[in-house]
């Protein structure tokens, strides 16, 4: 990834461009500043790979704290997590993260992993089953079965579940789960965490409250978006302290 300082006004703009997407590619937007080639980069990434780097991001902008809420599906308690990205990241496979290779009995399979645009593709099918069968056809560069090449549908289903397991395997931070129980009734249950809506979320509350800062400084001194933007974050807040005095 690029290394380079990017100012409030650069990360607001990336915001704004990540409304305009389609929700599977906006976590995409934030990263594209970041990376050589960009959004066309960012959408190419594994879904495990994009995620690694919106928890470094998150890191980068808010610190390594994340306070999420959750209801408990027994009793719908609510739980309050105060967490880390240590605490959700995972280490990442050793394997490639290009063309990968399986052999589940006599089926020999190529195959990539699935990535941003793969899920815009099946964000539009109607159903599960439909959702599975395009993917296959997307992420599957090749099926052997013994001397003969095979397409995806033919497949049976228990060599599918294998290769569901080894793109799992080959890319663990795609599906970030925690392990909770209820205090209050007991219940464990496991709840999928999506850094990719928490970042975008997390984001828009920031850009939100820049939003109120730049109207209360340009009201009251009458600078412009620019320059208030240009300032730092503390030198920001001292001018807004002597508005509120």
């Amino acid at each position: 990834m690029k290394r380079e300082t990017f100012t409030s006004a650069d990360w607001l703009t990336a915001w704004e461009h990540s409304l305009t997407l389609p929700a599977a590619l906006r976590p995409c937007a934030l990263l594209a500043p970041l990376l050589e080639e960009g959004q066309s980069a960012a959408e190419k990434l594994s879904i495990g790979q994009r995620d690694t780097y919106l928890f470094d991001l998150y890191q980068a902008l808010f610190g390594p704290e994340l306070t999420a809420v959750v209801h408990c599906p027994a009793c719908t308690e609510i739980l309050e997590l105060a967490l880390t990205t240590s605490d959700l990241r995972l280490p990442a496979a050793s394997l490639p993260l290009t063309m990968l290779a399986l052999e589940e009995g006599m089926y020999r399979i190529q195959f990539r992993l699935p990535d941003s645009r793969d899920l815009l593709a099946i964000s539009m099918c109607s159903d599960i089953e439909q959702a599975q069968s395009l993917l296959l056809k997307s992420c599957v560069h090749s099926v052997v079965q013994g001397d003969h090449e095979l397409n995806t549908a033919e497949l049976p289903q228990d060599v599918i579940i294998r290769l569901t397991q080894a793109m799992a395997e080959a890319d663990p931070q795609a599906v970030t789960e925690i392990a909770l129980i209820c205090p209050a009734c007991a219940h464990a249950w496991s709840e999928t965490f999506d850094i990719a809506h928490f970042l975008l979320d997390t984001l828009g509350g920031w850009a939100e409250r820049l939003f109120d800062q730049v109207h209360t400084l340009a009201s009251t001194y009458g600078w412009n978006e620019a320059d208030i933007l240009a300032m730092s974050p503390s030198r920001r807040a001292r001018y807004l302290a002597r508005v509120h005095a």
